[in-house]
């Protein structure tokens, strides 16, 4: 049996969390002095890439792409995540999906990471402004067939899909979806009432990256942002890097989606972690600033996001006014829920021993806190340890450059 003890935020009591195998047997209330903290995993739904790689495998020989992704992952607490696919041509989606599913047949560790995937388009807005980083020439209408494809190359693991519901076709692909065990979001749309109260009528459950792929410009009042963040039925993820929301519109979003339903996500891409500079990137100057910001050059446009979950945690804290508790809750159990695993991950007798076992530092109620992260398990099984584990060396070029960003 394995034992830890540590101060449990979404309990408030110091706890010893045992487990045998891959699920916690035992919580109970301890009167020890730690300084750990213990939380369920971090649990981001929406991984592009990181260091360097890209989770769009082109080719059998980057299948290790997922298994680099995971392990530079667990180092900073976040033991479950979902592979996302965006919008391309459909052999290439088609491919990539299947890479990933050859890649996780194959590694069962790997697999026990990954509890789903995440199909990102290509079913969007044309519009520019809500279009996003997409490419116009990829997007296209829902279809049903092409979607079974995708799911079967995938081996069944697509279990999320951001579309925009007002184009032709959508509603009934968001009700064949949900018939199927497949969580519906909304994203990348130019919405307007009656399309999202069609969408959330057919059983769409999310608002992906809220604020986010969008108009520079909207109706003050008459919006689909407000209509959105006001629905009371619908989950909403947010880009809590510091670069993607300002602090304010952060904090005003996550309060009035409500604690209960707002979660955060890093959307990171293939640049996430590398070091500043300037990357050619497939046919595209790509440069990291200091500040970790992704921009075309000369331009404040993003290019993308650099940040991990655990980074979007701290900065959640920070921005939005949240206690250590609330924020990793948002990064953990309320993505857990809205995926329909909130009997799987937590800190409960029962509950998988999917567990990050870290140090919290507060800081001034300005500055961001700091987590160092001691330990991550995923399914009762240590992945990392900060005291014994080979750190990740990134490369000075990331390797997947033949990719979209």
């Amino acid at each position: 049996m394995t034992s830890i003890i540590g101060y449990v935020p979404l309990l408030d009591e110091v706890c010893e969390v045992q487990f045998e195998g891959e699920v916690i047997s035992a919580v109970e209330k301890s009167n020890a002095a730690t300084d750990l903290c213990i939380g369920p995993t971090l649990f981001d739904i929406q991984v592009n890439g990181y260091a360097g790689r890209t989770c769009r495998i082109a080719a059998e020989d980057k299948r290790d792409a997922l298994a680099w992704i995971a392990r530079v992952l667990r180092e900073k607490g976040i033991g479950w995540w979902f592979p996302t696919i965006t919008t391309a041509a459909p052999e290439v989606m088609e491919g990539a999906f299947a890479h990933c599913a050859a890649a996780l047949d194959a590694d069962a560790d790997l697999a026990a990471s990954i509890p789903g995937m995440h199909l990102e388009g290509p079913y969007l807005s044309p519009v520019e402004g809500p279009r996003g980083a997409h490419q116009l020439e990829y997007v296209r209408l829902p279809d049903w067939d092409e979607f079974q494809r995708l799911q079967e190359a995938s081996g069944g693991r697509i279990k999320l899909v951001t579309l925009a519901p007002e184009v032709e076709g959508a509603i009934p692909f968001i009700e064949r979806c949900v018939g199927a065990g497949v969580k519906v979001a909304l994203g990348h749309t130019n919405l307007d009432r009656q399309a999202l109260a069609a969408a959330v009528a057919a059983g769409a459950t999310l608002s992906t990256h809220l604020g986010n792929g969008a108009h520079d410009m909207v109706q003050r009042h008459n919006n689909y942002l407000w209509y959105q963040l006001s629905n009371r039925e619908l989950y909403a993820s947010f880009i809590s890097d510091g670069q993607h929301l300002p602090q304010e519109c952060l904090y005003s979003m996550v309060h009035a989606k409500g604690l209960e339903r707002a979660l955060i996500i890093s959307d990171s891409v293939l640049l996430g972690g590398m070091k500043p500079g300037m990357y050619q990137v497939r046919e595209r100057q790509i440069e990291m600033l200091p500040c970790g910001r992704i921009v075309l050059p000369g331009t404040k446009n993003l290019a993308g996001s650099a940040s991990n979950l655990l980074e979007c945690t701290e900065m959640v804290i920070a921005m939005a006014g949240l206690l250590h508790a609330d924020g990793w809750r948002l990064a953990s159990v309320n993505p857990a829920r809205l995926m329909g695993l909130g009997d799987r991950l937590g800190v409960a007798a029962g509950r998988e021993a999917s567990l990050t076992v870290y140090k919290y530092s507060e800081r001034d109620e300005k500055d961001t806190p700091q987590i160092d992260v001691v330990q991550t398990w995923v399914a009762g099984r240590k992945v990392f340890d900060a005291a014994t584990s080979e750190r990740v060396v990134l490369p000075e070029t990331p390797l997947d450059l033949d990719a979209p960003i």
